[in-house]
């Protein structure tokens, strides 16, 4: 391990210059991002922005890496039940102006840049995989139908899309009505009843 990553005076700076750039992020975008920038709004040198991250590429993926988080991580239970506490935390983080400026930025830039692309990936693509599992299990325990497990993504789809919808295009604060109507309307379809 280098003595830069155990100095804790390199670990503050890094800290600050971390936050500072996520900050800009999401008061003036990605452009507002830049190593002069980042090093007056966290009252450090320059060239400690350039030491932790020697290119613009850098500073700018872990600034958006540092406000991203996975959308959907679902754990055993009753599935509806998880599935609405899980989702009115991330409600939490979709209301904060953060989460709009990561969004947008990685849809964006993940058409044209890989690493953008795979940070997409951890946020979006493999909510649908996770869920896989966990709907099996509900299955097993009767609060849903068989083959539902087939239909992982367009479930997920159906769940974040209108929260997404509500909160970036109609500028909607999500709430916890909002999260439990999305999430009922989803599963709906797989009642075993239905």
């Amino acid at each position: 391990m280098s003595r830069t990553s155990e100095d804790p005076r390199a670990l503050r700076s890094r800290a600050a210059a971390l936050a500072a750039a996520t900050e800009l992020l999401v008061e003036g975008g990605p452009e507002k991002v830049t190593h002069g920038a980042v090093a007056e709004r966290a009252g450090v040198g320059r060239a400690t922005v350039y030491r932790h991250w020697p290119d613009l590429q850098s500073l700018f993926l872990d600034a958006l890496a540092a406000g991203a988080r996975p959308l959907l991580t679902v754990e055993g239970g009753p599935l509806r039940d998880e599935l609405v506490r899980v989702l009115e935390r991330e409600a939490d983080w979709l209301n904060q102006p953060i989460s709009a400026s990561v969004i947008a930025t990685v849809i964006e830039r993940a058409e044209r840049d890989e690493d953008v692309r795979r940070l997409r990936e951890e946020m979006f693509g493999r909510a649908d995989e996770d869920l896989v599992g966990v709907l099996a299990a509900a299955v097993a325990r009767g609060e849903l139908r068989p083959g539902v497990e087939e239909h992982a993504q367009a479930l997920v789809s159906r769940i974040l899309g209108p929260l997404l919808f509500h909160r970036f295009m109609l500028g909607v604060r999500l709430d916890k009505n909002m999260v439990a109507d999305a999430v009922d309307t989803a599963l709906a379809p797989w009642q075993p009843d239905a």
